[in-house]
């Protein structure tokens, strides 16, 4: 069947007709005519195969990855990266316009490098095949390295690929030390001449440059508070950016190892004004009776809770900056801030570049 694609939805996928029908078309692009076959139909829609390019589109380039089409790790690699860039802006706009009515402009920051850029993976291996799992599967997609992978980490994965049982998650830093699952050890990452100490467990972002432009524009959007409250705050990476222009920050988190290797961030960096709580942000936020100026929130994908979100209109804070890694639920949240709270800015960073992700962060104030 001979289709011509119209459009891209928000995973990346190009959208064609058949009749009145939507069809889900991965790796196709805007107006490019291509030979599909569908594998499922449903009521409302259908998912197709690409099974040949007729009429390919000027965005179109060849992707670097021989796994590309098998692995599913990333979604848009056959995608000129200006391109890429501009799929996710008005991916952003559009999300937010559709479930807040909120008209926005986003300030765009793009990766410098959009291969070789994670400084972390998890690798597989399930009856001797070793590699990444196919997206919905619990198939794997066996690789000798990885493209977005900084280079560190994918001669280390050669150089061990055989001692892997189960999973081997590798992690590395900008000296290009590692440490791996096999060590259960700990290292530093130094961004913006601040140290942090994490181990194989914690979380932290997996784009160096990416994450020091993050924290270059949350420090520039903090004015000088008395008390900021930092939730969902990992190994304390933003609660240690606050406190550079807060008197006192409280700062919650739910997982131990981050949790124990924020109190090292402490030490590492010589701050003496955060208090970390170790706990659900929904059980812990009721602990802290003293008015707040500033509340910086980076929720998990799944976003932010209703309880959460009550409590934060119960302490009304003056500024609100929220960072997401998932627009759907950013939009959710925005959209029940609202009426409390005035979206002054929003920026898009793009942390996992070839892939349909996108950071964004957004500042609001006080109506």
């Amino acid at each position: 069947m001979i289709v011509k694609i119209e459009n891209m939805d928000h995973n990346g996928r190009g959208i064609a007709r058949i009749g009145e029908k939507v069809t889900f078309v991965p790796f196709a692009l805007p107006e490019e005519v291509v030979e599909i076959r569908i594998t499922k139909e449903k009521k409302k829609y259908n998912e197709a195969k690409l099974i040949k390019l007729l009429t390919p589109s000027k965005e179109r380039i060849t992707p670097i990855c021989p796994y590309y089409n098998e692995c599913g790790g990333c979604e848009i690699m056959h995608m000129d990266y200006k391109s890429q860039i501009n799929f996710k802006k008005e991916k952003v706009k559009n999300i937010i316009d559709k479930y807040t009515n909120l008209k926005i402009e986003p300030e765009v920051f793009s990766s410098e490098h959009n291969l070789n850029y994670r400084n972390k993976i998890t690798i597989h291996e399930n009856n001797d095949k070793i590699g990444y799992m196919k997206k919905a599967t619990n198939e794997i997609i066996e690789i000798d390295s990885c493209p977005l992978a900084m280079e560190t980490i994918n001669k280390y994965l050669k150089e061990n690929k055989r001692k892997i049982k189960k999973e081997l998650i590798i992690r590395t830093n900008e000296k290009g030390e590692i440490i791996s699952s096999l060590q259960n050890n700990k290292m530093i990452i130094e961004i913006n001449k601040l140290k942090f100490q994490i181990d194989i467990n914690s979380f932290f972002q997996i784009n160096n440059d990416i994450c020091s432009k993050v924290f270059s524009y949350i420090e520039n959007n903090i004015n000088n508070c008395k008390t900021c409250l930092d939730l969902y705050s990992g190994v304390g990476t933003l609660s240690i950016l606050a406190s550079k222009k807060s008197k006192y920050v409280y700062s919650i988190e739910s997982n131990p190892h981050s949790h124990a290797n924020a109190i090292e961030n402490l030490k590492i960096n010589n701050i003496k004004n955060i208090k970390f709580m170790l706990g659900k942000v929904e059980n812990e936020i009721k602990k802290i009776n003293e008015p707040i100026d500033l509340i910086i929130t980076d929720p998990p994908r799944s976003g932010m809770d209703k309880e959460t979100i009550k409590i934060i209109k119960e302490i009304t804070p003056k500024t609100l900056i929220y960072m997401s890694c998932d627009p759907m639920t950013l939009a959710r949240d925005l959209n029940d801030l609202k009426e409390m709270y005035i979206l002054e800015k929003i920026a898009i960073f793009d942390m996992f570049p070839n892939t349909k992700h996108i950071e964004c962060v957004c500042v609001l104030n006080r109506r």
